[in-house]
């Protein structure tokens, strides 16, 4: 997989935010990202109306490059922690954001801002587009990623998504997840 390391320093995302059972995230995220287009894409783009408040703090925050996994779950690592509440279809819950990096400006009501940990990430970069998304998030995950330790992320990380480009549909869309990285000691 194509990959690269970044850094983010002092980044924040702000973004809409959900509550979803782990065991009903599969079906859940893509629902809200319906939302989004419902709340944001489809009356500004495709309507051509004037952005309310809450519409005008997405497009200058470019909310929908990235969505956003955290939970509250103690000591966890993220590297685990899906795959251990997603495969046993686990109640507990998470937070899905779908955000952009906060700019400045007021946060309407129905967003909030996220911290991003500050050092390294790992980029990594999935072929086939939106509609490989999930078959590659699965094999980043189970296969790749055990294949190179020298990744590791810190317990008590979030992980985002990153997407980039309108047309979702073509296999040339552009899309991955990113994890923060920690040297192993």
């Amino acid at each position: 997989m194509k990959h690269k390391i970044i850094t983010l320093d002092g980044v924040q995302i702000i973004g809409m935010a959900k509550e979803i059972a782990f065991c009903k995230g599969q079906k859940e995220c893509p629902k809200f990202w319906g939302e989004y287009v419902e709340r944001i894409i489809k009356p500004v783009f495709m309507e051509h109306k004037a952005p309310d408040a809450f519409q005008q703090a997405a497009i200058d925050n470019g909310v929908g490059e990235f969505g956003l996994c955290t939970c509250d779950i103690p000591n966890h690592n993220c590297m685990t922690c899906a795959e251990t509440n997603f495969g046993t279809c686990s109640s507990k819950t998470f937070t899905y954001v779908i955000g952009g990096i906060y700019k400045g400006g007021s946060v309407p009501d129905g967003m909030r801002l996220f911290p991003i940990r500050n050092g390294k990430w790992l980029k990594v970069h999935f072929e086939g587009g939106m509609k490989a998304f999930q078959q590659q998030y699965q094999k980043f995950y189970k296969e790749w990623l055990p294949l190179h330790p020298e990744f590791h992320c810190p317990n008590n990380a979030m992980t985002m998504e990153w997407y980039n480009g309108t047309n979702i549909e073509s296999p040339d869309y552009q899309c991955g997840v990113m994890i923060p990285i920690e040297e192993k000691r």
